[in-house]
């Protein structure tokens, strides 16, 4: 048999010829294009075709796997009709349309067959071809006529055989769901007996789905069992029968999703350990690791610098300092100078303050549980030990930052030790020593503290147990294998909690019965976790989920959205704003979904590289919210016809002249104040023989200057950041946060937003034949009915404009149009920034327009041109 991937590759550059990527195959339940459809079929039918050619199984020849080949691709070449189209689009409009046209098919099998390179079959091989693809739908009774002709045309009964082949495997990629799939080529007569077949199956939940779905899809793996079928929330796997391959056990698919979450989470999360001065200075205790608490109390005395207090107010100050006299009980008022004095230490302390604040949070033992009592015994005997008797409970009295307090319960017990204390003999006290030099000295004391607490517990760090217990909440997931042995129970709990949790909603309560606000899933206060604004929007917003009276606390969510929202955290570095997601539009073959994944991994390395200045210059930039740009880019060509290569160009766009001097003359400048205006120094520091400044600047602008300094200016005067990530491990569902929202201002309109992410969503789903959604972060959406190829972002007006929630494979292309065309009339209609985009494409008609842009354009000295009305015409397109 030829390559198979060379076959996929041709029968899909013959399709996409015939205009199959814009015509429909399935419409009702899951959308999916001619395209999608006949070649995932194709792509089933070689995964398959290695286990049906065996000899104990169909002994298939070279001609018959030939034969199957084209079958496939044909079977459904008359859904390329406009008649049939129309039917689909409207099937109450007209009468039965069939698809199913023998004349058709026989004209099209021979052009196939060039394309495959099957040469030399000849007319009687090609008409088996078509009549194995036009009984793909056969029925006893209705087609004896077809089985008729195809015998007395030359045929054996063996052409039969590979009709019904090709018959269950569209039926079987036909299939809703994982499970339906399976239950289809289980009672399909062609493949029962010479196929083994298994299922994993998911109830979505986000970034910890992918790895649930890349856990279950290895552990498969391990067994024997190859994929047959992708789908948002599960997979279908085949096997030989005679193999006898056992299926994973939940217990199984658990070990390779925690090894996989281990890999995931072995990376520098300290930006993540410090919280905020004013808040929860250890949000994330789960992420603690004992190995590393000198880097996260670094981290912390970073959070606030050493000058902060000496610029506030002079009233703040002198208030600050009379409440640290009261604290020290010293007498009187304080002078203009003791004001001075004392804020100028309190303000030097103030790194000092946030080390302190973190160490106590670290040897808290109702954050960090697995410490328990005699660790906490522990650490306060150590630390009186270095601070003196009494100076636990001080630490303890201490919350958020507030200077008076935190200088006087614990900066001044470290201060007046002696210089003994730290081994520096030659001071006096400690703070006699350099600011730099004291604050090391104390990261170093608690640090110790730290390790022999850690040291003395016979138990992993929090961070060590992490992946064991994000795995164990995750694999609940699983709908199928599932370790559930009572759904009836199952269904108990979750009513008694339904009709129990309203009073408990926004409390903490030892008897609480709660239903997550994320998932709906039914937990006690043991299972879950009070939300923060680091995890959840306003997690104190009073919902209708709790009573109407009375107080109103936090959000309770269970631990399994909480682990969720922390892998995102940890993966990213950080919350995102928006995600992308692709997941197939109903499935996906195994080959094309691996393509899949390589060319959103292409796309989305390539974007980095732009985005992180490592194409050379700097006079490009990348953004997928300059709609107009992108418009002007992509023309009248079918964004289904490009290449992903082609996909970054197509949200570039150039720095204006006035933009690149600009930058150019900060970065000069910042060059010039790091390097003393020593043009000598800078050479010695690069090692590099600039003739002169200028020529510095453009190898810095050019990334050919490898010295740490230079790189930081380089990065922050033109702004090279990771504004786009990607967590792809498998087909079934790929995530692409996104740091900043898709929006040309911070003052523009929800309305705006929500255009401009649907045509960003138009966009990628019609190069990467996938649904595509674009939502803010916590924003839910059910991808396992989701239906088209775009998701329409939950604004009114934008979905009253669209007509639903998805836009469909059908409208996709004018929508796309409409968008590009609106964002180009934008500028000349001159409407509000704040909702141009929106108030252009919602004219109605939209020949109302053209009075406004003569009026507009007559202001600049500027006329109407043909290109106003051909954008105008695409308008008329929908609102029709």
């Amino acid at each position: 048999m030829k390559n198979a991937e060379e076959i996929r590759l041709n029968a899909g550059t013959w399709m996409a010829s015939r205009g199959w990527k814009q015509k429909l195959a399935k419409k009702f339940g899951r959308e999916q294009s001619l395209f999608e459809h006949s070649l995932i079929e194709l792509d089933v039918l070689l995964e398959l075709l290695p286990i049906l050619a065996r000899s104990h199984h169909y002994n298939l020849t070279e001609t018959e796997q030939q034969i199957l080949q084209v079958a496939v691709v044909v079977h459904d070449a008359g859904k390329e009709r406009g008649e049939w189209q129309a039917h689909i689009a409207n099937p109450k409009a007209e009468g039965w349309v069939p698809h199913i046209l023998p004349e058709l098919t026989r004209a099209v099998v021979p052009a196939v067959c060039a394309a495959l390179g099957f040469a030399g079959l000849g007319p009687p091989v090609e008409q088996i071809m078509a009549h194995c693809a036009d009984l793909h739908h056969s029925k006893p009774g209705r087609s004896d006529g077809l089985v008729m002709a195809a015998l007395l045309g030359g045929g054996s009964d063996r052409f039969l055989t590979l009709a019904h082949i090709v018959r269950a495997i569209d039926r079987g990629c036909s299939a809703l769901t994982a499970l339906e799939a399976k239950a289809t080529f289980e009672i399909e007569p062609a493949l029962r007996n010479h196929l083994l077949v298994a299922t994993h199956q998911v109830s979505v939940r986000g970034v910890s789905t992918v790895f649930l779905h890349s856990a279950a899809r290895a552990a498969f793996a391990e067994r024997g069992w190859k994929v047959l079928l992708y789908f948002a929330d599960g997979t279908l796997y085949a096997a030989e029968p005679n193999d006898r391959p056992a299926a994973p056990s939940v217990d199984a698919i658990r070990a390779h999703l925690e090894r996989a979450i281990d890999g995931a989470i072995a990376r520098d999360v300290t930006r993540l350990m410090v919280g905020s001065p004013t808040g929860n200075i250890l949000p994330k205790p789960d992420l603690l690791a004992f190995t590393e608490s000198r880097k996260y109390l670094v981290a912390a005395s970073r959070k606030v610098g050493g000058n902060s207090f000496a610029r506030k107010p002079p009233n703040t100050k002198r208030r600050v300092v009379e409440d640290y006299w009261k604290l020290k009980a010293k007498q009187g008022v304080p002078t203009v100078d003791d004001v001075n004095h004392e804020a100028d230490r309190i303000s030097r302390a103030q790194p000092e303050m946030m080390v302190f604040k973190l160490f106590k949070a670290m040897m808290d033992c109702e954050k960090v549980t697995v410490l328990g009592e005699r660790g906490s015994t522990m650490a306060r005997e150590l630390y009186e030990n270095v601070f003196g008797k009494g100076s636990w409970a001080a630490l303890q009295s201490t919350s958020t930052l507030m200077p008076a307090k935190d200088m006087a319960k614990t900066v001044d017990y470290f201060w007046s030790l002696s210089g003994n204390a730290i081994n520096r003999p030659e001071f006096a006290r400690v703070e006699e020593l350099p600011d730099q030099a004291r604050l090391e000295a104390l990261i170093e004391l608690l640090s110790q503290i730290a390790q022999n607490v850690y040291a003395s517990l016979s138990c992993r760090s929090p961070r060590d147990e992490l992946s064991t217990m994000m795995a164990e909440s995750f694999s609940q997931d699983l709908v199928f294998p599932t370790d559930v042995a009572d759904v009836r129970s199952l269904a108990e709990l979750q009513l008694d909690h339904y009709s129990a949790s309203k009073p408990f909603a926004g409390k903490e309560s030892t008897k609480g019965k709660y239903l997550c606000p994320t998932c709906n899933a039914a937990f006690t206060l043991e299972g879950g976790h009070k939300a923060s604004a680091d995890f959840i929007d306003n997690p104190q917003t009073h919902t209708n989920r709790g009573i109407a009276h009375g107080s109103f606390g936090y959000v309770m969510i269970c631990t399994t959205c909480y682990y969720e929202r922390l892998l995102r955290q940890v993966l990213l570095g950080s919350r995102p704003a928006e995600m992308i997601t692709l997941m197939p539009r109903l499935n996906i073959g195994p080959g094309k979904g691996e393509h899949l994944v390589t060319d959103v991994r292409e796309w989305v390395e390539a974007a980095k590289k732009l985005l992180m200045g490592e194409t050379g210059g700097l006079h490009s930039g990348f953004s997928l919210a300059f709609t107009h740009q992108t418009a002007r880019q992509l023309g009248d060509r079918d964004a289904s016809m490009l290449p992903v290569r082609e996909l970054v160009s197509l949200f570039s766009y150039p720095f204006a002249p006035e933009t690149q001097k600009k930058r150019r003359s900060e970065a000069m400048k910042r060059l010039r104040e790091e390097f003393d205006d020593d043009l000598e120094v800078l050479k010695s520091a690069c090692s590099e023989p600039f003739p002169d400044w200028d020529s510095a600047v453009d190898a810095l602008i050019e990334n050919r200057i490898n010295q740490q300094e230079v790189k930081a200016i380089r990065r922050e005067v033109f702004r090279l950041y990771e504004t786009i990530r990607l967590i792809c491990e498998t087909p079934n569902l790929i995530f692409i946060p996104l740091t900043y929202e898709i929006a040309s201002g911070s003052d523009e309109s929800e309305t705006n937003k929500a255009l401009r992410c649907l045509y960003v969503a138009l966009i990628l789903s019609l190069v990467f034949e996938a649904s595509v959604a674009v939502q803010k972060e916590g924003e839910r959406v059910d991808f396992s009915s989701a239906c088209g190829a775009a998701y329409v972002p939950p604004v009114p007006a934008v979905r009253s404009l669209t007509g639903g929630d998805w836009v469909s494979i059908g409208d996709a292309r004018r929508w796309l149009r409409a968008i590009g065309a609106a964002s180009l009339l934008a500028g000349d209609a001159a409407f509000s920034e704040r909702s141009d985009l929106y108030q252009v494409l919602a004219a109605d008609p939209p020949e109302r327009l053209v009075r406004r842009l003569e009026e507009k354009l007559k202001e600049n000295r500027k006329a109407l041109t043909v290109e106003h009305f051909r954008n105008i015409e695409i308008l008329r397109e929908v609102h029709r």
